[in-house]
């Protein structure tokens, strides 16, 4: 007999047998020591959502003194591992999935959401990095963009006087990082090339073709330790930011956004990366939930 007062979640029958109806063959074993059922682990944890407890500990302290928790679990005390060795054990995510699918369509036999019209509420979830992570695009492009220009120059005033073979460069192209490593191995090979003819002529006093040889070996630690890396470095940003303004370079995933709380009341961007998950509602009930990294909702009106 459940003493929990009218109204309460507990008295929501259908949600309880859409619960019991779940199939869980996949959490019962043959063997081992006796379990704990999983449909009663199940109720507990999402009832226990539903209250804002999230950690197993406040949920074994939930179970052991809540009059409804003690309901649904037959008044048994089941400990925080057991509970969170259930919610993350395999085939946990494809139930709670199927779990969300089912509840949805339950709701819409029994006529208690509509599908006519949704609306969105986001929310912004900070995510566990380095606040001063922050990549911005602005600032890379305009780091890529001088230095293409400073590749360029280099290449005509310090590269091609120094090489026998001609390097064709297309102003209006800018230099991958792909096309440095080729004047890389360029450069080594003359600087090979020319080291076996001084070696093999020697020239007593001055030698131009020393001279010659320091001015490659700078060049080339300054294509390989320099132009590349940096090069390189432009590319990846570019691909990460898949259509963003920012990213955080210790989880790439990560977008920075203006947060609601600004505890220094300037409007500023709050230093942490977050992510943005909308939710769709209709007559309260969460139909659909997605997490994105742009800032714009637009991209959920699908």
């Amino acid at each position: 007999m459940c003493l929990a007062p009218r109204p309460h979640r507990l008295h929501y029958r259908k949600g309880r047998q859409c619960t019991r109806r779940r199939s869980v063959s996949v959490f019962l074993h043959d063997f081992g020591r006796p379990s704990y059922h999983p449909k009663l682990l199940l109720s507990a944890l999402l009832f226990a959502y539903s209250q804002g407890s999230f950690s197993g500990c406040k949920i074994e302290k939930m179970i052991a003194e809540n009059l409804a928790m003690q309901y649904l679990t037959g008044q048994l005390v089941i400990s925080y591992r057991t509970i969170n060795r259930f919610r993350v054990a395999a085939g946990m995510e494809n139930l709670l999935r199927e779990l969300f699918i089912e509840l949805n369509l339950q709701l819409k036999m029994e006529k208690l959401v509509t599908l006519d019209g949704l609306y969105i509420d986001g929310t912004k979830i900070e995510a566990n990095v380095n606040k001063y992570s922050f990549v911005w695009k602005k600032a890379t492009e305009k780091f890529s963009a001088k230095l293409q220009e400073q590749m360029q120059v280099y290449f005509q005033e310090e590269i091609t006087p120094l090489i026998h073979q001609a390097i064709e460069l297309d102003t209006q192209e800018s230099i991958s990082s792909e096309q440095l490593t080729e004047f890389a191995q360029l450069l080594e090979e003359e600087l090979a090339g020319l080291s076996q003819d001084i070696e093999e002529t020697p020239v007593k006093g001055r030698d131009e073709r020393k001279t010659k040889r320091r001015n490659l070996k700078k060049v080339l630690r300054k294509v390989k330790d320099d132009f590349s890396v940096r090069a390189e470095k432009c590319e990846i940003y570019q691909e990460t930011f898949q259509g963003r303004k920012s990213f955080s370079k210790t989880d790439h995933d990560a977008t920075f956004m203006r947060m609601k709380e600004d505890p220094m009341r300037n409007g500023q961007l709050k230093p942490a990366t977050t992510y943005k998950s909308p939710l769709k509602i209709s007559s309260s009930f969460t139909m659909t939930s997605i997490q994105i990294q742009q800032i714009p909702e637009r991209s959920c009106l699908f």
